[in-house]
């Protein structure tokens, strides 16, 4: 399935965040969204998933316009995974997984047995089926955002939107979440993951948008869209892209601060300073 944006607007109110932006994702792919706090990644986001109105243009699933669809409509080909969901009451896992059904139970009706079967196979393709009768407020952050993932295979989706899955997670969780996305690339469903941190785009997408000021700045591959003069011109700081090896002698390209330590230092030394004028 393909899901394709085609002159986007959106915003909130007469107010635009997104202005006409154009890409499209197929199944299989990964594609890192990145850019700057309050660069619409979210607004773009929750567009795409028919909880904010089109300003302007089309969202396309294979073609079709998807403007009238309803909630359910939607649900049953994008599946949804927030930064991170605390619910008021103390769930346990496999009820967590089993709302992803929603989408397929007529209103009022309850669970059948091969939803059941469909969530606990959520929780087993991910690693996680010890977690099923675990409270889901009492399991880590990690295992949550686990938890969420599987909730979202359970929609059996064809399109999955994750928004920054792995903000507010520890680096292990960090590695173990995207990699759990990487595999799901294999099962031909298309990932869209906004993100902050270049290195996962490298890592993990097999292209990466760019967005800055409303716009998209770039829409590659992540060698080719991710430079130091991009970065600069999304984050405004200066940064080196060096490659490096692992273990298993590859090369990964990761991102670190041009300026040397000492700068930083004579920087963080001068702001220090300035404040004890502003105090005096």
């Amino acid at each position: 399935m393909e899901l394709e944006l085609r002159n986007l607007s959106c915003g909130y109110g007469e107010r635009t965040v997104i202005n006409s932006i154009s890409f499209s994702i197929n199944a299989g792919e990964v594609i890192g969204l990145l850019g700057a706090n309050g660069c619409g990644k979210t607004t773009l986001i929750k567009t795409i998933l028919g909880l904010q109105p089109v300003q302007g243009g089309e969202v396309l699933l294979d073609g079709k316009n998807i403007k009238n669809w309803s909630s359910a409509q939607i649900a049953r080909v994008i599946g949804y995974i927030p930064q991170m969901h605390t619910p008021p009451f103390p769930f346990q896992v496999l009820d967590v997984v089993l709302m992803g059904r929603t989408a397929h139970i007529k209103p009022f009706a309850s669970p059948a047995k091969k939803d059941v079967k469909i969530a606990q196979q959520a929780l087993e393709m991910l690693n996680i089926s010890y977690l099923q009768d675990r409270v889901y407020t009492e399991i880590s952050g990690g295992e949550r955002q686990l938890v969420l993932i599987a909730r979202a295979l359970a929609q059996e989706p064809r399109i999955l939107i994750m928004d920054e899955p792995t903000a507010s997670l520890d680096f292990g969780n960090q590695i173990k979440v995207l990699s759990h996305v990487k595999q799901l690339a294999g099962l031909n469903i298309a990932v869209l993951m906004s993100c902050h941190f270049p290195e996962h785009a490298f890592i993990y997408s097999n292209r990466a948008v760019l967005l800055n000021n409303g716009r998209i700045l770039c829409n590659g591959t992540p060698d080719e869209a991710i430079t130091s003069e991009r970065l600069k011109t999304l984050y405004g700081i200066d940064v080196d892209i060096v490659t490096v090896k692992n273990r298993m002698n590859q090369d990964l390209r990761v991102c670190i601060p041009s300026r040397s330590l000492a700068e930083q230092d004579k920087s963080l030394q001068l702001i220090e300073r300035r404040k004890e004028y502003a105090l005096a």
